[in-house]
Parts: structure tokens; C-alpha cells; sequence
């Protein structure tokens, strides 16, 4: 059987595959056998979100004791499965809801463990590829699993849930076949400690920040994914989606609705991959905060540009914009986290707590501003939402080097 590793990769792969056949496919089966709009299917993303965090927030405190974290993995993928692909037989909005809430706090075990499961490399050059192929590997899994779900759903809105069956069945049996981390992995030696001590402490410092801007990256994705849609849906039932800027609609945009918001979603996840294997070849961006800052400034044009167009090629170009930041933030913010072995799967839990926040947040506040004053309120403002989370990392980054020189200061005898 091939390395223990790429059995991981393998399977983070799968598991984000599931999870992103059930988000294109569940804002349509709001909107088409739930009879909801952009306000519920971003009361679904929030409650799905906030579960997550919350069970992200509350197990970091006991899985990170457990000898075999990736035990937690099985039963959290389990539970999600089961609750998630219960949600077509009901057509009452609170059971899927709650079937969707319930599925999510399951996946909550599952991410942190797998994490720490990678993170546990003990050489810090071999940790970053790791890292990265561990992350390309599942943001692939979004990218291709997307452009599957749209077409699927548009046969028959049950196809969806019976690919994200199969995909989590083979992935539980790839994570069953893992060694424990210790076994696999061994313990990092007090040389190797010292010799990143330094760049530990300068991940440290920038460790606040990047979880925030993990948590604004999240947000963001999460209103492309639970609201926009709406977006997709109106223009298509109004023929006004183009290409880019023709009087008449080109022929490819005869295919389904679901099927058109499928290629957003992969030039979202796609771009996503792309950045993390980027930043797993690469160190020029650890522990720069100013990379952020420019992703971040250019998620706010582009989600500008998302309330006034109706061009798909404008579309894909912000998506990918969206996707980029989104990597940055994650692959930075989970980087960081993982730096102290003794902390790193609680930390690696906090910062699936971020993502979880962030889903919520995004989810919640976009649906209902949309349903209040129109889709294309929240999107157009967005950059002064950017600009005040900016200001909060700025923050943030300044009380990390302030913490951190205070941690470095001799203590008196």
C-alpha cells in the first residue's frame, strides 16, 4: 500500500469532495424542494456553521488527550455522513436545517484531527510541503467535486447526496488504514526544537492576526457559497446572465443553474489549490502580513464587482480572487497554528473554530442584508467591512510582538 502520507492526502481529498457536493447542492435544494430564498439558505450555512465552531471550540479540550486523535476522525465523519444524507427524505425546513447543523458539528471532529495528524512532521522544511500537498489535495477535492454536483443535482436533486455517500465511504476506509501520528511520525528531537526556535516565536507573533484573517477569508467564501447562488438564480429565471457583455445569452449558458454556479465554485476552490501549492514551495510570505493585506483588498473589489455584474466571466475572475485570499488565510493561519507541537491540535481546533465563525458570520449576515435590501447590498459594501478587519489584524499583529517580547523577557529568580 502506498506511503502513509499520501493515503492522508488521499483522503482529505475525498472527505472535501463530500463536503463540497453537499454546499452546491444544498442552496438549491432550499430554493427548489424547501420553497426558501437567499435569507434560509444562509440561516442553513449559519447554523451549519456554528455548530462546527462551536464542537471545534469544545473538543479541542479532550481530543487533544486521546492517543489516537484520528479516532475522533471516524466518528465525525460518520455522523456527518449519516445526518447529511438524511436531509433529502424531509421537506420540513427546521429537520434539514437541523439535520445540516448536526452533520457539521460532526465534521468538527474530523478537520483538527487530520491536521494534526500532518502537522505532526518533526522536520520543519518537510513539514511546509507536507502541509501544502495535505491542503492541495482537499481544496482539490472541492474544485472537482463542485463541477459533479452541479450537473447531478440538475438531473435529479437526490443524485448529489448519493456521490457524497460514496465519497466519505472511501474515505473512512483510507483513514482507518493510518498509523498514529506518534508511530508514524516519531517526536522532534530537543536539536530540532532549538534550531526553529526562532521561527516559532515569529509565528507566534503573527498567530492572532492570521486567525482573524482565516475568519474574514471564511466569511466571505460562505456568502459566495450560500447566498450568491441567489444571485445565479435570479439572473438565469430573468435571461440576464452573459458571458461577458453580449446583447444575447451565448449557448453555454444553456446548461442549469445549479450546473453554472458549479464553475464559480471550482474557480473559487481551484484557485484556493493553487495558492497552497504555492505557498508550500515558497517562504517568502511567512510571516509577511502585508500579503494579506493585498488579498484581502482584493477580495473587497471583487466582491464589489459580484453586486453589479452580470458577466459569468466577471464572475469566475472574482471568485478566483475570493479563493486566493481564502487560501493565503487558511494555509497562513493553520501554518502558524501548528508551529508549538505540545498546542497544536488545540490550536489546530481553534482555527477550525475561525473557519466555523467566520462561515457563521458571512452566512448569516449576507443572507438576511440580502433579504432586507436587496443581493446586492452586502456585496457592494463589503470593502468597508475589509477595511475595518484589517484594522482589527493590525491590532492583533501589534499584540502578538507585544506578548511575545514580554514571554521572551527573563523571569526573575
Amino acid at each position: 500500500m502506498f506511503a502513509a502520507q499520501r493515503r492522508m492526502y488521499l483522503a482529505a481529498f475525498l472527505v472535501d469532495a463530500a463536503v463540497m457536493v453537499a454546499m452546491t447542492a444544498t442552496p438549491f435544494f432550499v430554493f427548489n424542494q424547501l420553497g426558501g430564498g437567499a435569507a434560509m439558505s444562509g440561516l442553513f450555512g449559519a447554523v451549519s456553521a456554528a455548530g462546527y465552531a462551536c464542537m471545534c471550540l469544545v473538543s479541542s479540550r479532550f481530543v487533544s488527550r486521546a492517543k489516537h486523535g484520528l479516532r475522533w476522525a471516524y466518528f465525525g465523519l460518520t455522523v456527518y455522513t449519516v445526518l447529511i444524507c438524511l436531509m433529502p427524505v424531509f421537506r420540513r425546513p427546521v429537520v434539514c436545517g437541523a439535520l445540516a447543523g448536526g452533520a457539521n458539528v460532526g465534521m468538527a471532529f474530523v478537520w483538527p484531527a487530520l491536521h494534526s495528524w500532518i502537522g505532526a512532521e518533526t522536520d520543519l522544511a518537510r513539514r511546509g510541503r507536507r502541509m501544502a500537498r495535505f491542503n492541495v489535495a482537499w481544496s482539490f477535492g472541492f474544485a472537482v467535486s463542485a463541477l459533479c454536483a452541479g450537473p447531478l443535482y440538475d438531473l435529479d436533486y437526490r443524485y448529489p447526496f448519493v456521490l457524497l455517500f460514496a465519497l466519505s465511504a472511501a474515505a473512512l476506509a483510507l483513514l482507518w488504514s493510518l498509523p498514529r501520528e506518534v508511530d508514524h511520525f516519531g517526536e522532534a528531537t530537543e536539536e530540532m526544537l532549538l534550531a526553529r526556535a526562532d521561527h516559532d516565536r515569529a509565528s507566534e507573533v503573527h498567530l492572532y492576526a492570521a486567525w482573524f484573517a482565516n475568519m474574514l477569508a471564511m466569511a466571505l467564501a460562505a456568502a459566495t457559497r450560500t447566498v450568491y447562488p441567489k444571485r445565479i438564480d435570479e439572473l438565469v429565471a430573468t435571461d440576464q446572465l452573459r458571458l461577458l457583455f453580449e446583447s444575447e445569452p451565448a449557448r453555454v449558458l444553456t446548461a442549469g443553474t445549479a450546473t453554472k454556479y458549479s464553475w464559480l465554485a471550482f474557480a473559487l476552490a481551484g484557485s484556493c489549490a493553487l495558492m497552497f501549492l504555492l505557498l508550500g514551495h515558497t517562504r517568502g510570505w511567512q510571516h509577511r502580513f502585508r500579503y494579506l493585506v493585498w488579498t484581502q483588498a482584493a477580495s473587497g473589489l471583487a466582491f464589489w464587482a459580484l453586486a453589479n455584474t452580470t458577466s459569468l466571466v466577471v464572475m469566475l475572475a472574482c471568485f478566483a480572487v475570493v479563493g486566493a485570499n481564502n487560501g493565503l488565510a487558511f494555509f497562513a493561519a493553520v501554518y502558524y497554528s501548528l508551529a508549538d507541537p505540545a498546542r497544536k491540535h488545540r490550536r489546530a481546533a481553534v482555527n477550525e473554530a475561525a473557519v466555523g465563525v467566520g462561515a457563521f458570520s458571512g452566512s448569516v449576515a449576507f443572507g438576511l442584508l440580502a433579504k432586507r435590501y436587496g443581493l446586492g447590498m452586502p456585496f457592494r459594501y463589503a470593502p468597508l467591512l475589509i477595511a475595518a478587519a484589517l484594522a482589527i489584524q493590525f491590532l492583533l499583529l501589534r499584540y502578538g510582538a507585544q506578548r511575545q517580547r514580554r514571554d521572551a523577557r527573563p523571569q526573575a529568580p
